[in-house]
């Protein structure tokens, strides 16, 4: 019985440690949620810069590129 244990449990790890790999804000959607996360940040922070639509759109689309453009270009 205790092997039985064992194995499950050896089995467990093996499979948080294939996970621990991928994106964690996605909940291992292959990076879905990590997209979705950066064009979030995006859009608020075109729209606080801006307050236009169109732009925020466009900055959703761009998502982690524009957070790290806005990050090193803010004052």
């Amino acid at each position: 019985m205790a092997t039985d244990d064992v194995a499950t449990l050896e089995a467990r790890v093996a499979e948080l440690e294939k996970r621990s790999g991928k994106c964690r804000c996605g909940g291992g959607h292959g990076g879905t949620g990590c997209w979705a996360l950066g064009s979030s940040i995006a859009v608020v922070l075109s729209w606080t810069r801006s307050t236009s639509i169109l732009w925020a759109i466009l900055h959703g689309i761009f998502s982690w590129g524009y957070v790290i453009y806005y990050a090193v270009t803010r004052k």
